[in-house]
Parts: structure tokens; C-alpha cells; sequence
């Protein structure tokens, strides 16, 4: 075998360092971004009846899980991954599991679907927030 068409270790291994660099440095440039200081915000909550539960709240909080954490009138339960954070499954004892293929809770920021999920949506002063009970659409079958 040629000497100059055998790699060392050492260089994929190099290799491998500088992708993981790269892609952390891309996530600290696009990643969320809090807002410091003291922010008021509102969350509403639409269940799968229509109802309405709508909440307030002056908080120090950078994302908006942490914020939701001190509304003691509302519960938001879920499973929790190391790379998705929450993934809602009940609000206030509400469920709509999307693992179980029937609805989801979708949430939005001022109208607009978020960002990111609620463990890493980083929230400023002013915005609404909303937990909405979505069904999922099922797609008719061709036969």
C-alpha cells in the first residue's frame, strides 16, 4: 500500500473536532437569545373544546418554561429530552400527546407559531404566548 494514501487516526480525528467547533459556534450565533431583565408576558391557553384559560406575568425568566414554572394556576406536563427539552403533553391536566397520533399542543408567539420548543423559547417583554390544542390532520386513504 502507498504511504501517502493511508490516513492516521490522528487526522480524523482532528477532522471530527473542527465539525464540532463549527456547528457550536453556529449555534451560539443562531441559537435563542434572552432578553435580561424584568419582562411581563401573557400566555393563554386554548383547549380542545374552545375554552380559554389566560394568565400574567412579570418575570426575571430568560426562557419561557422557567417563566411558566412560577404560575402556580397552571400545570404543563410532558416528556423531557436532552435534546428537545419539554415536549408538552398536557396543559392543566389537559392531554393532547402527539405520540399517540390524535392532537398536539402547538405553541405560538404573538400569533405566529414559535421558534423553538417551550424549554428553549427565550421570551421579551410584551409578548403572548399561546398553547393551542391542534388535531392532527389526517391525510384520507387512497384506496
Amino acid at each position: 500500500m502507498n504511504k501517502w494514501n493511508r490516513r492516521s487516526p490522528l487526522t480524523g480525528a482532528c477532522a471530527a473536532i473542527a465539525v464540532l467547533a463549527l456547528l457550536l459556534v453556529i449555534y451560539s450565533v443562531t441559537g435563542p437569545v434572552p432578553m435580561a431583565g424584568t419582562k411581563r408576558i401573557s400566555i393563554d391557553v386554548i383547549y380542545k373544546d374552545g375554552s380559554r384559560d389566560h394568565y400574567r406575568i412579570t418575570t426575571e425568566a430568560r426562557f419561557l418554561l422557567d417563566a411558566l414554572k412560577l404560575i402556580p394556576d397552571l400545570k404543563v406536563e410532558g416528556t423531557t429530552s436532552d435534546e428537545e427539552g419539554l415536549l408538552v403533553t398536557a396543559v392543566n391536566g389537559r392531554e393532547a400527546d402527539i405520540q399517540k397520533g390524535e392532537a398536539y399542543w402547538e405553541l405560538f408567539c404573538n400569533g405566529e407559531p414559535a421558534s423553538y420548543g417551550v424549554s428553549m423559547q427565550p421570551i421579551k417583554d410584551g409578548e403572548a404566548y399561546t398553547f393551542q390544542y391542534t388535531k392532527i390532520q389526517k391525510k384520507p386513504d387512497k384506496t
